[in-house]
């Protein structure tokens, strides 16, 4: 008996020690398991992707006039500024006759040619003015149908008004050129008055002091503040995928950004250096202000960026940038699956500066890992540091 009961006592002591052992054993084990590494997730979800380009331009004056001496002679000192707010027929130079050779057969040969020249001018603008009123009131006909965009309209509206001006500067012109052979005033005899062709403002003052000058020489340069336009200079590879009628807007400019429609991409590119010393084809792309009244603030030549959108995905499969990056040629990202990270690939489309459209791979609803490092591998074990929320949408003017 003394036998049997020494040896239940050792068997229970083996069992005690094998189980604490084993308890050990697994404990260990447990705790070399290395535990879920934290991340960010974000939830795939739908939403606006605009595909937007971006590059400096500078504003203008649709309609810039250069005022020239109109005969040969002495010019008096020119009293307006640039800023000065002229009428159209204001004076804005006064020339003496002492050298203005009234009596010159050929000065009087060349001031009738430019009468001729001047009023062939203003008939082609009666005659641009007549088709800009009809493009016109075709495109408000069309539009109350709602067969073309309201951008459309606009830019008909704008072709008018641009009609206007280059016919009251036609006719400016006329009356310019015919003053040229009109006799010397009994008040003042010899005195030419140099008037403005249109209303608008003083950009430029080329002479100002008193001088004698020939026949053409620059005197003032006046801009109609009305009609503001921006150019753009885009790369051609950019401009290729532009379209009169894109929406726009200009930024940076010194408020809000400002909505704007591209009116026209000029067909011609032109050479120019970087700041790098690289040479890039860029090609000119217009746009004008959907509201001008908004632009009243901008003058000529202005610094501004221009944003075209090239293409719009209005309820896209999206996910943000960065969760998804680059294997070789393969777009890839982390998909979360019963916590697990799991590698998978993707196929895409066009991005914005947040979001990047999403063909295949994932669905609305999925959750991915944002800026996964190099902590993060196929089948680890994730959980959540933060909820990533998705970015605001893009504020649409």
């Amino acid at each position: 008996m003394a036998n049997e009961a020494q040896a239940g006592r050792a068997r229970r002591v083996r069992l005690f020690w094998i189980t604490a052992v084993a308890v050990a054993v697994a404990a260990v084990a447990w705790a070399l398991i290395p535990g879920p590494v934290e991340a960010d997730f974000v939830t795939i979800g739908r939403g606006v992707v605009n595909v937007d380009l971006v590059d400096e331009g500078r504003t203008r004056m649709h309609d810039v006039y250069v005022i020239s001496a109109p005969v040969s002679g002495r010019v008096l000192r020119v009293d307006v500024e640039p800023g000065d707010a002229v009428i159209a027929g204001a004076v804005v130079a006064r020339m003496t006759s002492a050298a203005a050779g009234f009596l010159d057969p050929r000065t009087d040969s060349q001031a009738r040619a430019a009468i001729n020249a001047a009023e062939a001018q203003l008939r082609a603008a009666d005659t641009e003015l007549k088709l800009a009123d009809i493009e016109n009131t075709r495109a408000q006909n069309l539009a109350a149908q709602q067969l073309i965009a309201a951008t459309a309209v606009d830019a008909a509206q704008a072709r008018l008004d641009s009609a206007h001006a280059a016919q009251d500067a036609a006719r400016a012109e006329v009356v310019r050129a015919r003053a040229a052979l009109q006799p010397a005033s009994r008040t003042d005899p010899g005195a030419v008055s140099v008037v403005s062709p249109v209303a608008g403002k003083v950009l430029r003052v080329p002479q100002k002091s008193e001088a004698v000058l020939p026949v053409g020489a620059p005197l003032v340069e006046v801009g109609d503040p009305s009609l503001i336009e921006v150019v753009a200079q885009f790369l051609s590879q950019d401009a290729v995928r532009m379209r009169a009628g894109q929406s726009a807007q200009v930024e940076n400019w010194g408020g809000s950004p400002l909505k704007a429609v591209v009116e026209r991409v000029e067909p011609v590119a032109h050479t120019k250096i970087s700041a790098l010393g690289v040479e890039e084809q860029r090609t000119n792309v217009i746009l004008h202000f959907a509201d001008p009244q908004a632009a009243s603030a901008l003058g000529h030549d202005y610094r501004v960026d221009a944003r075209v959108t090239v293409a719009e995905y209005p309820d896209a499969v999206r996910a943000p940038l960065g969760a998804l990056f680059r294997r070789g040629e393969q777009w890839s990202a982390y998909k979360v699956v019963e916590g697990r990270a799991r590698l998978i690939d993707v196929s895409v489309g066009e991005a914005d500066s947040t979001w990047r459209v999403v063909t295949q791979g994932l669905n609305e609803g999925d959750t991915v890992i944002v800026f996964p490092g190099a902590t993060i591998a196929d089948g680890m074990r994730v959980k959540a540091r933060a909820v990533v929320a998705p970015p605001p949408p893009a504020a649409v003017l």
